[in-house]
């Protein structure tokens, strides 16, 4: 079985990876389309034997005069590789790939990686009419699929499909000893670390965004409420720009600074969190849409975690079993939330070890992978 896979960056989608590479190893040959086939991820695919090849198959839609040039190299690649499957990630591809691809009978994959353009009217229905009968989808989380369900897709072209990778093994890579946070900002062992690990998405103004998407206002809004009651509490920023967000950074710094002075602490970007999770007392993810996002991380290392009930938190952070959720754009709530895990330290403990246990089965890179398989193998039997 050959498959094209269209990635759209050579910066993120390292999930996009490690499932390509289960396969790879288990017998399906993968063939992945970056924008850039030099340094970042792509080097992960090189390393692991994988044909990698150059190509921006995004939707110019600022720059439409930029369309037939990509539909013609799209339909190069396509005749050259021959491919069984084309399987996407991102929205922006899929409608690339089905405006080039009108007239082929290739099945397409879309494994959707969160809810976020589903849950726009106009953004949902333009991706689902350039779709035709031999289009899929795979969505990330459940929430995905009921959209897709509640929009008329038949059930057989939908099916669920977790991004592996935090679960299985890597839960137990994360570090409990480390002091590593507290020795490199000064920060005394009696002090309550409650973290938010994201990157920077500045508000989007089309969409009537006035903040971020991941919710860094209404976390450093519920830290300020949290103080109010304990100020031992300090909070962690840890992330960094994405994309052409550098000044919205420092307009959440500056907001930071405005409700809490230095309690506080924005660490950058890091790569070492293996190392440094479980040194958070509790992980915040408070973004307001979004697919298992960074919960997948907090709960494979096994700390207590808050998140909002949107897209597919609730898959994983379930409702005082294996985590707290509270309703997005909502600080007072998440303060609520925190409070609750600080004052209750036994039970906060237990339910991120019920959240472990659950992303070690439910996320294995095995699993996963062995489930995108079986998808293939339906697909493929679908059109014979």
């Amino acid at each position: 079985m050959k498959v094209l896979q269209i990635v759209k960056t050579n910066v993120g989608a390292n999930w996009a990876f490690e499932q390509a590479k289960w396969l790879n190893d288990s017998g399906v040959e993968v063939i992945t389309v970056l924008p850039s086939i030099d340094g970042r991820v792509s080097e992960k695919y090189k390393l692991n034997d994988m044909k990698v090849v150059k190509g921006d198959f995004t939707l110019p839609i600022k720059k439409p005069w930029e369309l037939i040039s990509k539909v013609n190299d799209i339909k190069n690649l396509v005749d050259e590789i021959n491919p069984d499957i084309i399987h996407c990630h991102f929205v922006t591809n899929i409608m690339m790939l089905r405006l080039a691809l009108r007239k082929s009978k290739i099945p397409r994959l879309f494994q959707v990686p969160g809810p976020l353009h589903l849950e726009s009217n106009f953004f949902r229905k333009a991706e689902i009419m350039l779709s035709n009968e031999n289009d899929f989808w795979a969505g990330a989380c459940k929430k995905t699929c009921d959209i897709y369900g509640m929009s008329g897709i038949e059930n057989k072209r939908i099916f669920l499909a977790y991004y592996g990778g935090y679960g299985g093994e890597t839960c137990q890579e994360y570090s409990a000893t480390s002091s590593k946070l507290h020795e490199e900002y000064g920060i005394s062992s009696d002090k309550i670390l409650v973290g938010m690990v994201s990157y920077f998405y500045s508000p989007k103004k089309h969409l009537f965004q006035t903040r971020g998407l991941k919710g860094h206002e209404d976390f450093i809004d519920a830290i300020a409420l949290v103080r109010e009651k304990n100020p031992s509490v300090i909070g962690i920023i840890i992330g960094d720009a994405w994309g052409n967000s550098r000044k919205y950074v420092e307009n959440v710094k500056k907001y930071a600074w405005k409700k809490c002075k230095d309690s506080i602490i924005f660490t950058g970007f890091r790569t070492d969190m293996k190392e440094i999770y479980k040194e958070l007392n509790i992980a915040v993810h408070p973004s307001h849409s979004e697919n298992l996002g960074g919960a997948a991380e907090s709960l494979a290392a096994g700390v207590p975690t808050i998140s909002t009930n949107v897209g597919g938190f609730p898959d994983i952070v379930i409702h005082n079993e294996t985590g707290y959720t509270v309703e997005k754009k909502n600080p007072d709530d998440l303060a609520d939330a925190m409070i609750k895990m600080i004052d209750d330290e036994e039970k906060a403990t237990k339910m991120g070890e019920k959240g472990q246990q659950l992303v070690r089965d439910l996320l294995d890179v095995e699993c996963t992978g062995k489930e995108i398989k079986c998808i293939y193998e339906k697909i493929l039997k679908e059109g014979q």
